[in-house]
């Protein structure tokens, strides 16, 4: 039972690594709010 929580828990934060690693590399998390100010008046 042990093992498999320890393996959950391993594959969940190579997962969650790997999103996190996606989004920076795509600009996902990259605030482009500047962009669209000139719009906004």
């Amino acid at each position: 039972m042990k093992k498999g929580c320890i393996k959950a828990a391993v594959a969940l934060t190579v997962i969650a690594f790997g999103l996190v690693c996606l989004g920076k590399k795509t600009g996902f998390f990259e605030d482009d709010s500047h962009l669209y100010d000139e719009f906004e008046s």
